[in-house]
């Protein structure tokens, strides 16, 4: 768990019990999780978000505010399990 002020309010980082014994560079993510606060902050409360660690795989979080925000890592999906489309996607008509 990580305890840190952004611009006078209190943020928590922690990982839940299924990612907090995996093998993770928590301070390169902790400090991209900080990169990337003014974003989260304006976050609504239980939204999802995902942030790259620094072996390429996807770390998927939720925000939580309250009279501290709780920012959660609950998974990790590795870049091998990634399948993405990348045509372009089509607006509604």
């Amino acid at each position: 768990m990580f305890r840190h002020k952004y611009n006078g309010k209190e943020i928590i980082i922690r990982f839940t019990s299924q990612t907090k014994n995996m093998n993770v560079n928590k301070d390169y993510l902790y400090h991209k999780i900080i990169s990337i606060c003014d974003k989260i902050l304006i976050a609504g409360h239980g939204t999802s978000f995902i942030v790259e660690d620094d072996k390429g795989r996807f770390a998927v979080g939720t925000v939580q505010h309250g009279e501290v925000t709780v920012i959660s890592i609950h998974h990790f999906v590795d870049h091998t399990q990634i399948h993405l489309d990348n045509r372009e996607a089509k607006k509604p008509s």
